[in-house]
C-alpha cells in the first residue's frame, strides 16, 4: 500500500489518534445497521445510507490521507514530535517516544527510518 501512496504522491496529513477515531467511527456505522438488521430482519434506508457514508472514514483513516484536510489546508499529523506524518507504525513509534528518523524526505515508513542513540545513563 505504501509503495502505491509513493508512486501517486499522496502525503499523509492524518495523526494517528485521528486514524483511530476514523477507524472506530467506521466499524459503529457499520455494527449498529448490521445488528438492527440481525435483530430487526428488516432494512431501512438510513441503513443503507449510513453503511455506505462509513466507506470514507475507514478509506481515510487506512490511506492516512483525507481530501478535505487538504483543501482546508491543514492536518491532524506533524504538530509535535511525538505527532508525526507518516504510516501508522511510524506514528505509533514515534508517539511512543522512541523518535523515529526517516532516510528520506518523502517516506515516513519504519521500514526506511533509523533511531536517534541516545547514551546509556
Amino acid at each position: 500500500m505504501q509503495n502505491v501512496l509513493n508512486k501517486i504522491g499522496v502525503v499523509q496529513n492524518l495523526g494517528w489518534l485521528d486514524r483511530v477515531i476514523r477507524t472506530l467511527a467506521a466499524a459503529a456505522m457499520l455494527a449498529v445497521p448490521c445488528y438492527l438488521l440481525i435483530t430487526q430482519g428488516t432494512m431501512n434506508g438510513w441503513f443503507f445510507y449510513l453503511m455506505l457514508f462509513s466507506v470514507y472514514p475507514a478509506l481515510t483513516a487506512i490511506v492516512g490521507y483525507d481530501i478535505l484536510y487538504e483543501w482546508l489546508g491543514t492536518k491532524s499529523c506533524g504538530t509535535s514530535e511525538r505527532n508525526q506524518c507518516g504510516t501508522f507504525p511510524y506514528e505509533i513509534d514515534a508517539a511512543l517516544g522512541r523518535h523515529p528518523i526517516p532516510d528520506s524526505n518523502l517516506e515516513h515508513s519504519l521500514s526506511t527510518s533509523h533511531h536517534e542513540r541516545h547514551p546509556a545513563h
